[in-house]
């Protein structure tokens, strides 16, 4: 195979090995130490050294994970096309094949544009991981040529993960591709899975094209679940009409205008665009199969993750603020009992939900969400009576003094990533947070996940909530399921807020 005219590249660089780069080589073989290994790969970020590229790559697959997410880290930090160049011919060949789909990853999350034409080739692989990932990075670099391959992707792959990182790419092209990616993206909407109908939606808020207007307002009237909080705002994206998310008023008007409708101009909309945005992100429609301190969701697939650590038998500061929403108790526990409590009560019958209690450790009220039928509600109800804060005050009184408190104390800490791990139905463990073509079809489900915390993360696999963060989002990025968050207390609210906004829910403070 002839090599690309990108590759003569290579030659051109300084053939000089820094002296961290020699050290490295010499040391890190040597080393027993997970954690020492990582701060040796660290130790490489920002020199200028192209041996560095093939050096890194292969401790992409290291079979310790906080390792392998080190050379990650790295290889996207390489920011001058004159440091990766070496790892041109491994892209091109699509070799080695155990590291390859991962390679893509990284060119996609770096921004190497430059392999651009190198990659496009491999959205035809037979191998799921490396179709996977070269949408993804074609849709990071807006590789507008690879247009075509992304909607055949997106509209026949066998992968719904796949299907999902195609129409995410095309999403992210925007405007000027209707021909080619619109006919796929309509036709997603039909797709038996969810994230799949999600990515459908999100695509054709941007690339709008009047043959998704009829199956939308179809799906308004005949969908379930949390696609349709999708549906409407997508309806309002296309036509730029205010109508409720009443389906018989958009079926009367789509009857007497179908004929002879012609779509808006993107500039005719641009200057409502602002505040139609602002008006989408607060939509709950109307169909609701429960709510949560007042966040409605159409969903039947939910599950309420409660914290019960330790802090949570304070009382909260505020008491005019909860008394004059009718509570006569004021220890945080007693305010989120009642009102979980009620959300559970609100559930329709058509909805499967599971309550996860954490501390520490992580208690299920159940192995796997259940219908909300009226003897799982009399169940749950009695599992919430019961919930106690793990803990606490008198524990720490007790461990102060030498008792037995102390084991309590312990398991009375705040274990956000494993909670939402298991929510999402991931392994906490998986620190790299490395998403396989199977990711939507093996994932258990739930599509909407209500959080309910009073303080910041202090145990777990990741504790730092910025990496928390980016761990759960990376876990999310194919499956789509909405997040909404709620706050009690005193304590610096940043990464709730952001867990809601990036994944779609509502964050909602309770109080202090």
């Amino acid at each position: 195979m002839a090599l690309s005219p990108i590759l003569l590249l290579i030659p051109l660089l300084a053939p000089q090995q820094d002296e961290t780069v020699r050290d490295f080589k010499k040391y890190f073989k040597r080393s027993k130490d997970t954690m020492e290994k990582v701060e040796y790969v660290h130790a490489l970020k920002g020199i200028d050294d192209p041996s560095i590229a093939k050096l890194l790559l292969p401790l992409l697959v290291h079979k310790e994970p906080p390792v392998a997410l080190a050379a990650h880290e790295v290889l996207v930090s390489l920011s001058k096309p004159e440091l990766r160049a070496s790892l041109m011919e491994s892209v091109e060949k699509g070799k080695p094949k155990n590291v390859f789909h991962l390679l893509l990853r990284v060119a996609g999350d770096g921004g190497w544009t430059e392999y651009a034409p190198l990659i496009r080739p491999h959205l035809e692989s037979r191998s799921e991981e490396v179709r996977l990932w070269s949408a993804y990075a074609a849709g990071r670099f807006q590789d507008t040529e690879a247009v075509p391959f992304l909607a055949v992707l997106a509209g026949e792959d066998k992968s719904a993960t796949v299907r999902v990182s195609a129409l995410n790419a095309l999403a992210g092209m925007g405007e000027g591709f209707e021909e080619v990616a619109g006919p796929p993206a309509v036709a997603c909407l039909a797709h038996p899975s969810l994230p799949v109908q999600a990515a459908a939606c999100k695509a054709l808020q941007k690339i709008r094209v009047k043959e998704a207007i009829a199956p939308l307002i179809e799906m308004m009237d005949s969908a379930s679940g949390r696609v349709l909080e999708l549906v409407y705002p997508t309806l309002i994206e296309i036509t730029d009409l205010q109508y409720s998310d009443e389906p018989s008023l958009w079926k009367k008007w789509w009857a007497r205008s179908e004929e002879n409708y012609v779509l808006p101009a993107s500039d005719e909309i641009a200057r409502r665009r602002a505040a139609r945005k602002t008006t989408n992100e607060l939509y709950r429609p109307s169909k609701k199969t429960g709510s949560f301190v007042g966040v409605d969701t159409p969903s039947e697939h939910v599950v309420f993750v409660i914290d019960i650590s330790g802090s949570m038998e304070e009382f909260v500061v505020d008491r005019d603020n909860f008394r004059e929403k009718g509570f006569t108790r004021f220890e945080k526990m007693e305010i989120v009992r009642k009102e979980v409590m009620k959300a559970i009560e609100s559930l329709g019958s058509n909805v499967y939900f599971n309550i996860l209690a954490f501390a520490s450790e992580v208690e299920p009220w159940r192995k796997k969400r259940v219908p909300a039928n009226s003897l799982n509600k009399r169940s749950a109800l009695d599992f919430l009576r019961k919930l106690e804060p793990i803990g606490g005050a008198a524990a720490s009184e007790m461990a102060q003094a030498g008792l037995t408190g102390a084991a309590a104390l312990g398991k009375g800490r705040t274990n956000t990533y494993g909670a939402l791990c298991q929510a999402l139905g991931v392994d906490p463990k998986m620190e790299t947070a490395l998403i396989t073509p199977g990711a939507v079809e093996k994932s258990k489900g739930v599509d909407t996940v209500f959080f309910l915390s009073d303080g910041i993360p202090s145990v777990g696999e990741i504790v730092e909530p910025d990496d928390i963060l980016a761990a759960i989002l990376e876990f999310n990025r194919f499956r789509r399921v909405v997040i909404h968050t709620v706050s009690i207390g005193e304590f610096k609210k940043d990464f709730m807020i952001d867990l809601a906004r990036k994944t779609d829910g509502v964050y909602v403070d309770l109080g202090r």
